[in-house]
């Protein structure tokens, strides 16, 4: 059973790629379950499993020694052209690879699903500019986040009790009739 808390925001980056791909279906949470959702497209279901990874940039090598448990539980599902079994390793900066577990072994994919050409290896470092400049300039403001302070209300602004404005002056400068 894994360790630590739910990562809620990792799994809400892997829905926004899950949900251009198909209709997606969310297996509940706890001891025993397999996949974390699974995605329902004509001609293809694919069962995916979310895991955090410490190195994205990892070798196949290193990925099946360090998520063994998910490969062997996404295998007891059947091998076909119909059903991919899939493993998404998402890093701390919440960016996602993705794998097919074949029987052999595994293939990387896009993310649209579709394997990558032969020789192309997706790498965190690839990762678009707008993306670094964002976690930069998070880090910069949380370095510079205050708390703001919130002036006193002035007791000139409170109305004496019993009086109202009137509908015609808002402020209840002039007296009532």
């Amino acid at each position: 059973m894994p360790r630590g808390r739910f990562p809620v925001k990792a799994l809400a980056a892997a829905m926004a790629v899950a949900v251009k791909r198909g209709l997606v279906r969310m297996y509940e949470r706890g001891p025993g379950s397999i996949a974390t959702f699974s995605i329902v497209r004509p001609g293809l279901l694919a069962e995916v499993r979310i895991k955090r990874l410490e190195r994205i940039g990892c070798t196949k090598e290193t990925l099946d020694r360090d998520a063994a448990a998910e490969i062997t539980g996404l295998k007891m599902y059947p091998s076909c052209p119909q059903i991919s079994r899939e493993l998404w390793g998402i890093s701390e900066d919440y960016f996602i690879r993705f794998f097919r577990i074949l029987e052999n072994g595994f293939l990387e994919l896009g993310c649209d699903g579709e394997p990558l050409p032969a020789g192309v290896v997706v790498r965190p470092d690839q990762v678009p500019g707008p993306v670094r400049y964002l976690r930069r300039r998070r880090r910069e403001l949380a370095a510079k986040a205050t708390t703001r302070k919130v002036p006193p209300v002035e007791v000139a602004t409170r109305l004496p009790e019993g009086k109202s404005p009137t509908e015609t002056d808002p402020h209840g400068s002039t007296p009532t009739h």
